[in-house]
């Protein structure tokens, strides 16, 4: 592993493989600055504060059966992980086996926040095309989904994302039907792929409510994936309802969200790339939280850059 002593690298993206990524390479000695567009960072760790309650609408939870990442984890965040208790079951009931499901206790968007501590990071910063900036940098390294980051490096994509809907669903009355007993229902390949009860999650949800998230399978997201967020509750509230034992006249509130490109359904093989210009992320293992840190961990330890 060569030194990598007054380097400097433009690591487009402040998710989890784009902050574990810049975290070893200035272990290295490289000087790292990230580049985000938006005005958070995360990517799909995501949580939202909502009337109230904090909602994970992106990542639910995570694993840490990597003991790299859990050493990460741990010594950043230390008690506020939390670990979920109640089981989740498929659609007919069943315990689904549980290696065990994290959280953080302030919103799981707050585990970037504490991996990233140190590090330079741009918020709204929009990059257009990834070779301009070699001006600056002796090289880029984009965590961006590949199909944005084929965009950024000028190369054809090949490989494309499955969309994923959310929607956040908010009930008067705390536990109301199966809630109190089972965190969530997860049923792949289906319109309702996952629903979860973020009354599980202490601290999170406001006295005397209910509040689930659904996030959608691919063909029932591709089919409505156009549509407009706002119509997205309304659409689910139904069969949300039906799965959880929900009263609709306990309906309080809702909001939609739209992830574009949530997952890979298998780890991407690369094209050759032009020099100096680097790809990492979470479609080269798994899409899980775990495995996108792993990604940007392993690129930044493993990784023999020539000039």
């Amino acid at each position: 592993m060569n030194n990598l002593s007054g380097k400097r690298f433009a690591i487009i993206g402040a998710g989890l493989a784009g902050i574990a990524a810049a975290r070893g390479l200035s272990q290295r000695g490289a000087v790292v600055t990230l580049l985000e567009k938006s005005r958070g960072y995360g990517g799909r760790c995501a949580s939202k504060r909502w009337e109230g309650h904090v909602i994970d609408h992106g990542a639910q939870y995570f694993t840490m059966r990597d003991e790299r990442f859990r050493e990460a984890a741990l010594a950043a965040c230390g008690e506020a992980l939390e670990r979920l208790e109640k089981p989740v079951c498929d659609e007919n009931g069943h315990e689904l086996p549980d290696s065990g499901r994290w959280i953080h206790r302030d919103g799981n968007s707050r585990l970037a926040r504490e991996l990233a501590k140190g590090l330079e990071i741009r918020t709204e910063c929009q990059i257009d095309k990834a070779r301009s900036l070699l001006a600056d940098f002796d090289h880029v390294v984009s965590t961006a989904p590949w199909p944005q980051t084929a965009q950024l490096f000028d190369v054809e994509p090949a490989f494309d994302y499955l969309p994923c809907l959310a929607v956040v669903l908010a009930y008067h009355g705390e536990w109301l039907g199966r809630t109190r007993e089972t965190y969530a229902y997860s049923s792949p390949g289906t319109a309702m792929a996952w629903t979860a009860c973020e009354n599980h999650k202490p601290g999170r949800i406001k006295p005397d409510f209910t509040v689930l998230v659904a996030h959608l399978g691919e063909v029932f997201s591709r089919r409505h994936l156009e549509e407009s967020p706002a119509d997205y509750p309304a659409l689910v509230r139904p069969m949300v309802e039906e799965r959880w034992e929900i009263p609709a006249s306990a309906f309080a509130g809702a909001f939609g969200h739209r992830w574009r490109l949530a997952r890979v359904d298998a780890p991407i093989t690369l094209p050759t790339l032009p020099p100096r210009l680097h790809f990492v992320g979470d479609a080269l293992r798994r899409s899980r939280v775990e495995d996108a840190w792993l990604a940007g961990h392993l690129f930044a330890q493993n990784t023999s850059f020539e000039s």
